[in-house]
């Protein structure tokens, strides 16, 4: 089955503007097939996956020669294996910087490794795709609405005109438990769906990771990685986790920022521009996936997860990927944070374009009273917000006063 990916037309746009365009995300997610459906579009490129042997070991030995036998355009798969690629595009695009040359995809943000040394600035449009988002999985071949919509319109009037279908809280739980890498999301038995995830962290530790960096103990990191995920919505304690683990709390750092690299956790920054010594400074982990995220924590279903104490961190989580994937093919654009006080006021997600902000609370529940509006209230104090938000599990759209608003996640993301 073969789902849109609402990212296409951005990268498209960019192919035409740049010598160079690359495509970042977590294994499995679907850069391959969307490069693929590129490739075979009006671009018309050859293409090369670095995931086979023969063509990896021509690219390292000599990834001069390997540019000049392939030409151009050309997509080249899995490129943060051999980093020296980006060295030698960098000096065949500087011979001529006719734009759509090369599409690269990357299991890592290349960019940010260390071992790679040559950014290509100036010279590379950056995208990166995520999970597939619910309205993906829905077949839309694009968003209802995009952050530019939501900066635009100026009542929960005309904010309830973008929004979509409602389902019921059951479906709303079913894609948090699922969440969107593809062949989970669209597996018939939770089961397969499991037995997915448990192959995916096997193979990402024991394949992924020694092509990308030097990692001294495997067991530790895959440790380090579930002990993240498990602790999905919460302030990042790098020393609490060495500690746990028995690290260097320098190697707990940087067994972090490779997690946050290969996309398996994300790191949300804490709200900036704000003097304020109040103000939590650290910021929250993610896990990349909320499938990903239930799996790790043994977590079949919702009860499961109610039982355990993690459904409303699940469905944070599952917010945060949407809210992500529609922050990439916006035509500005935003930045997505968190806001904290030490006293225990919260705002889940900050959005924010320029001068202008959105607050948006993520709630698992069927209903919605005032007091989930509390930390919102809060941080309009101090930063005047467009909209209040509270994304919750119900059917109905609520509106709490000027600029306040409660909506059923269905309604908001399909």
């Amino acid at each position: 089955m073969e789902l849109p990916r609402h990212e296409q037309a951005a990268i498209e746009e960019s192919l035409a503007a740049f010598p160079v365009v690359l495509l970042t995300g977590a294994r499995q997610v679907g850069k391959t097939t969307l490069a693929r459906r590129i490739a075979a579009g009006p671009w018309h490129a050859e293409y090369r996956t670095l995931d086979d042997a023969v063509v990896r070991e021509a690219a390292r030995g000599d990834p001069d020669g390997f540019l000049a036998a392939a030409g151009a355009p050309l997509v080249l798969d899995e490129v943060q294996v051999a980093p020296d690629l980006l060295r030698a595009i960098k000096v065949r695009v500087d011979q001529t910087r006719a734009p759509g040359q090369y599409l690269l995809t990357g299991s890592a943000n290349v960019l940010a490794l260390r071992r790679v040394t040559e950014s290509l600035a100036g010279r590379v449009a950056v995208h990166e795709l995520g999970p597939l988002s619910w309205s993906e999985l829905a077949g839309q071949t694009a968003p209802r609405w995009t952050f530019d919509d939501l900066f635009r319109v100026e009542t929960p009037r005309e904010l309830a005109d973008l929004l979509g279908p409602v389902r019921d809280l059951v479906a709303v739980r079913e894609r948090v438990l699922a969440g969107g890498y593809p062949t989970p999301a669209l597996a018939g038995t939770r089961a397969v769906r499991a037995r997915w995830f448990d192959s995916y962290v096997r193979t990402y530790v024991e394949r992924d990771i020694p092509d990308i960096a030097g990692i001294e103990y495997l067991g530790v990191f895959e440790r380090l990685l579930r002990l993240l995920i498990l602790r999905t919505g919460n302030l990042l304690n790098v020393s609490d986790l060495a500690r746990a683990l028995g690290l260097p709390v320098t190697t707990a750092n940087r067994y972090v920022d490779l997690l946050a690299a290969t996309y398996q956790v994300t790191l949300l920054p804490p709200l900036t521009g704000n003097a304020e010594k109040r103000l939590v400074k650290a910021p929250k982990v993610y896990g990349g996936d909320s499938g990903l995220a239930a799996a790790l924590s043994g977590a079949a279903t919702w009860e499961d997860l109610e039982r355990g104490g993690r459904a409303g961190a699940l469905f944070e989580t599952w917010v945060l990927g949407e809210l992500k994937r529609r922050a990439a093919v916006g035509e500005t654009q935003v930045s997505v944070s968190f806001w904290r006080t030490h006293a225990g006021r919260e705002v889940d997600f900050v959005v924010e374009r320029g001068a202008h902000a959105i607050g948006i609370e993520a709630k698992p529940g069927a209903r919605v009273d005032r007091a989930d509006f509390a930390g919102l209230d809060a941080l309009a104090q101090s930063r005047p917000l467009r909209f209040e938000i509270v994304v919750y599990g119900g059917t109905s759209v609520v509106p709490f006063g000027e600029g306040k608003v409660a909506i059923p996640a269905s309604a908001f993301f399909l």
